[in-house]
């Protein structure tokens, strides 16, 4: 399947965003919409994943698909998480069958015990995105979107969360948002 995100506008305040944006995103791919903070990077993330309109442009799906919605594993730079709760909560809520001891498992790659039990809001600012990326990632979905995930980890850090997400998309595209090009020479740039 592809997702056709054509000749997308948007604008916030009479400031435009966005301007004629053309992407293709297909199976199997990896995508980093690459541009310094305020060039719309979230937004074409947002109009991709249906959570905003383009003021004009389409978005289309062409090839073969068996549901009629999408569903995205999501990573927000704003954070959705319960800051009250323990990271093994958090993961925990994401999905209905989700097992407390698949979550342990999960967030033992990046989390040490006594920061999974303690509330999040305690965390780290860094800690709390990898909470969300486990957490993102329990869903069930057809894409993986993750908005500045990178930020504040250092090199060593940022080299096992994108072996784990190359890890775990198995055939779904992956949406980088992310400042710098650095580190995403496995994804196609699209410079916004």
């Amino acid at each position: 399947m592809t997702i056709i995100l054509e000749n997308i506008n948007k604008s916030f305040n009479g400031q435009k965003i966005l301007n004629n944006l053309n992407v293709e995103i297909e199976d199997g791919r990896c995508y980093a919409f690459v541009g310094p903070k305020g060039s719309g990077k979230t937004t074409a993330l947002k109009i991709f994943m249906g959570l905003e309109k383009p003021d004009e442009g389409k978005v289309a799906r062409m090839g073969d698909y068996k549901y009629p919605t999408l569903q995205t594993s999501y990573v927000s730079q704003e954070g959705q998480l319960n800051l009250k709760k323990s990271a093994i909560w958090n993961v925990k809520k994401a999905h209905r069958f989700a097992s407390k001891g698949r979550a342990i498992e999960e967030l033992s790659r990046f989390l040490l015990a006594d920061k999974m039990e303690c509330p999040v809001g305690e965390l780290e600012a860094v800690e709390q995105k990898l909470v969300e990326l486990v957490k993102a990632l329990f869903l069930p979905s057809d894409f993986i979107v993750v908005d500045n995930l990178f930020e504040g980890m250092n090199d060593d850090l940022q080299k096992k969360v994108l072996d784990y997400l190359l890890e775990i998309k198995g055939s779904r595209p992956l949406l980088i948002a992310q400042e710098s090009e650095e580190g995403l020479d496995f994804a196609k740039k699209i410079r916004l």
